[in-house]
């Protein structure tokens, strides 16, 4: 009989969480200067949900680490092309999440 060792996902959960938040106040950041340029609002709305899914990705990780994991890199990814400096921050805490549920067994 094999037992399997239950891993602890709380540092994944709190830094996927936190780049989620960081990302979205980066993105309403970024609506708030599409006053003085309409194209940075589209950018905006893909960083907000960008955060959006990388927060989803995040719960995703406690039930199944692997695809949670890719979920959350790949939005990492969406947000630091979508709103660049604004979205650093979360970009930085997503993808340290994303990197430590692929590699924690």
């Amino acid at each position: 009989m094999s037992e399997e060792i239950q891993t602890s996902r709380t540092a994944e959960l709190v830094l996927g969480i936190l780049g989620g938040v960081f990302g979205l106040i980066g993105g309403v950041f970024a609506l708030f200067f599409s006053a003085f340029e309409s194209s940075i609002g589209v950018l905006g709305l893909s960083a907000i949900l960008a955060s959006i899914v990388g927060i989803i990705g995040t719960v995703y990780i406690k039930n199944n680490p692997k695809l949670g994991s890719i979920i959350v890199v790949i939005s990492s990814f969406w947000l630091l092309i979508s709103i660049s400096l604004f979205g650093v921050l979360g970009f930085i805490l997503l993808l340290i999440a994303g990197i430590l549920g692929l590699i924690r067994k």
